[in-house]
């Protein structure tokens, strides 16, 4: 029975790993395509997941609600943080706080009320 259960529950620790790394790599692209057009450069060594929820998207599937924190860098040497909602594999809003205020981006047709 003990054997059963360690296996399970490796069977799990494997299958939350594979999770994290496809979210975490859509994350990334994301992220490059967004700084990319901001003319900012993204740390990819900082794109770290920070909570994971389930929701319902529009279409009334339950989908894994996730916010990764990242940093990006506008000149080389100093550093901003942010972060990324999505649900599923779909992002419904990113916030960079820079030195001038935040960019806010959103997808307004899928936003949540609690991250």
């Amino acid at each position: 029975m003990d054997a059963i259960l360690l296996l399970l529950l490796l069977g799990l620790i494997v299958w939350f790993w594979q999770f994290n790394l496809r979210y975490r790599e859509f994350t990334i692209i994301q992220c490059r395509k967004i700084c990319n057009e901001m003319n900012m450069q993204l740390l990819d060594q900082t794109v770290t997941l920070s909570s994971i929820r389930f929701r319902k998207d529009i279409d009334g599937k339950f989908r894994p609600l996730l916010r990764y924190n990242f940093e990006i860098s506008i000149d080389g040497t100093s550093r901003c943080n942010g972060y990324v909602i999505l649900l599923g594999l779909r992002t419904i809003y990113t916030e960079i706080n820079l030195p001038d205020g935040p960019v806010i981006l959103q997808d307004n047709d899928q936003i949540t009320s609690d991250f």
